[in-house]
Formats: C-alpha cells, structure tokens, sequence
C-alpha cells in the first residue's frame, strides 16, 4: 500500500536582506517547507494567498517595518491566530518589547542561532496544533448544540400539539361514555399520564430555554395578589383531590417583574407544595414587604427538606430523598427554573425549613417602584 507523506509546515521568512533570507532557507529546508517575501507588503500579499504555518519576521525594515506587518497581521480574522516569532538585532529590545505586546508569539536575535530557531519553530507549530485541535473541538460543539436548539424547536411543536389533541379526546370521550367507577378510574389514569408527560415536556423545554439564552425578560408593575389569585383557580382542583386546602392572605403589593415569568416561578412552587404535602393538609401564600422587597412565601405541612437534601435545592436534575404524595411525576428541573426565572428578573429565591416541619419556600422581588437591584 502506498501512502502519502504528511506535507512539511510551511515557514514564510521575511527580511530585506537576501542574505539573511538565504541563510533561513539552508538552515530550515530540512524540516520545513521555507518561502520568502523582502518586505512588509509582499509579506502580506503572500499571506492573502498561501496558508502559513509560522511566520519568522524581521523587526527592521523598510518602508512597512516588522511592527507594522505585525499590526496588520492582528488585525487581519484570517491571520490574527498566526504565529509570528520576530527576527531583531539585540539592540532593538525596546522593538520587540513592543512586538511582544502587539501579539508576537516570540523572537530570535541576530546573528541567528540555528538550534534556537528550530526550537522556537518547533515549540509554536506545537502551540499551533493545539490551538487548531482546540478550534475544531469548539466548532463540534457548536454545530452539536445547533443540531440541538434545532431538535428542541421541532420537539416543542411535535410533542405539544399531539398532547394536546390526546387531552381533548380524553375529554370527549368522559363526556360520551356513561358515567360508572370503571370509567371515571381510567379517564383518571390517562388524565394524570397525560399531566405527567406536560410536566417532563415543559420543565425540558423551559430549561433548554435558559441553557440557549433565550428567555426574553419584559419588566412591568405586577400585581401580586392577581399573579396569585390566578394561581389559586389553576391549581384548586388539582390540590381538592388529595384533600389539601389552598389558602392565602390577601395583599396589595405590586412588583418590578416579568408578569409570565413571576407567575410561572411562582406557580412552579405552588404545584411542588401541591405536590409533596400530605393528604388533607394546607398551603399558605402569602406576601410581606420590607425595605423596598416584596417576599411572596408559600408553607406547607409536608416533612421538611432533610439536611443532606437541602445543598441539592435549586441545582439542574437535584431530586430530593422526598417523594411526591400522589404518585405525581418530578423531573428535578422545577426548582433549578424557577432559581433561573427569578433571578434574570433581578430577584431572589429561597427556602426556610421549621424546626416544627414543613417547609416555607420564597420569592423576593423588587417593588415595582423601586430601583432596587438584588
């Protein structure tokens, strides 16, 4: 089997003195593929063109100087990453001084040490090689999270609607069949499956939102009391049948939010007290404002977070040693949103654990007429 051998880095050197360019081309040709430019301009005409490995420039010159091809070289998308090891006499130090903060990956002086520059050639081609592996790692990685920001798009259309249409037969059907306990038991069963499978849909839905950036925060004066009496009608009937009363005190604060993304925050606790409270138990809600904050909290009577649970609150996939009292579905994303959710709108979240039991998550968020930034 024949094989092709790997082509030798190519080197362009550039001095205005032939002999110097000579001397370059002896001592590297045995491990590089050298080519030469005596100026700045043809340097920069010849790196246009041709695809250079390093690039060994000579700090005087004149017309465009060293510094100014370097300058260009920066500046230039196609070439800022190029390495370039300046050539100078030991008396131009202030010049490479001042190469070095240009972007000059290193230098060599005069009269040209020929172990030296093969070291310092080697070391940059190495240096190149990672920076080249490092690249086409990156754009692997983008072009894998664009495949999936594309995937997520087409799973938030394809999953959604067919859930919905699924939950309107089921609906259709309840109101068909005659009413008996055999029926209203399988209705039951598909309705909780179906709420299950919402939750998973939604929680990976919201948190790849945040992980793409794409949460967009519109800042209004909210009413509380609305956000949460509005909670209350959306999850009554979900928190009547495992017995458990919701309850509230009545508040006039109003806060600097995003109207959707508060309610969705809030009501992300709200269905996790629903969630892990025992049977036949309460939640209370209610707000407080102090120095210019509103604190909206939620309490139930439920077990407690356990003192090895309590680091994992808020974190991505954090699933507690607590289970859900009615065999409801949990992902472990709930809590790690809405920490995502109240945070892009300037507020805090938290958890306060009785000594008595239960639990009294929170929400603080500023007032909407205050400046306040948490």
């Amino acid at each position: 089997m024949i094989t092709t051998p790997e082509p030798q880095p190519l080197i362009l050197a550039v001095d205005d003195e032939p002999n110097n360019l000579i001397l370059l081309q002896r001592m590297l040709k045995r491990y590089f593929e050298v080519i030469t430019a005596s100026n700045g301009s043809m340097a920069l005409t010849t790196l246009n063109e041709v695809k250079v490995d390093v690039l060994l420039l000579d700090v005087m010159m004149p017309g465009m100087s060293g510094l100014d091809v370097l300058r260009e070289i920066r500046q230039n998308p196609e070439t800022a990453d190029l390495p370039v090891i300046l050539i100078s006499a030991m008396a131009e130090a202030r010049d490479v001084a001042h190469g070095l903060e240009l972007g000059a990956n290193d230098y060599i002086t005069k009269p040209i040490d020929p172990e030296v520059t093969l070291a310092r050639i080697q070391t940059q081609l190495a240096l190149k090689q990672l920076q080249d592996e490092r690249k086409k790692t990156i754009q692997g990685l983008r072009a894998a999270q664009q495949m999936k920001e594309r995937l997520l798009r087409i799973a938030s259309h394809d999953l959604k609607n067919p859930l919905m249409n699924i939950r309107m037969v089921t609906e259709l059907i309840d109101e068909a069949l005659p009413s008996s306990d055999d029926h209203r038991l399988l209705i039951d069963t598909l309705s909780s499956s179906l709420d299950a499978m919402q939750t998973v849909i939604e929680d990976f839905l919201d948190t790849a939102a945040v992980d793409m950036s794409e949460i967009d925060i519109r800042f209004s004066s909210v009413d509380v009391e609305l956000v949460i009496t509005d909670l209350l009608k959306l999850y009554t009937a979900h928190a009547q049948k495992k017995g458990i009363q919701l309850l509230h005190e009545p508040t006039h604060e109003r806060v600097r939010a995003d109207q959707a993304r508060f309610s969705q925050a809030l009501g992300n606790l709200v269905s996790n007290a629903i969630k892990y409270s025992p049977l036949s138990s309460k939640i209370h809600i209610w707000a407080v404002l102090e120095a210019g904050v509103v604190q909206i909290c939620i309490a139930d009577e439920g077990p407690g977070i356990l003192p090895e649970d309590q680091d994992r609150l808020f974190t991505q996939f954090g699933k507690l040693s607590a289970r859900p009292t009615g065999g409801e579905t949990s992902t472990g994303l709930g809590l790690w949103i809405v920490k995502h959710l109240i945070t892009l709108q300037g507020g805090e979240v938290g958890v306060e654990c009785p000594t008595q039991g239960g639990s009294i998550f929170w929400i603080k968020l500023p007032t909407a007429n205050s400046d306040l930034v948490m």
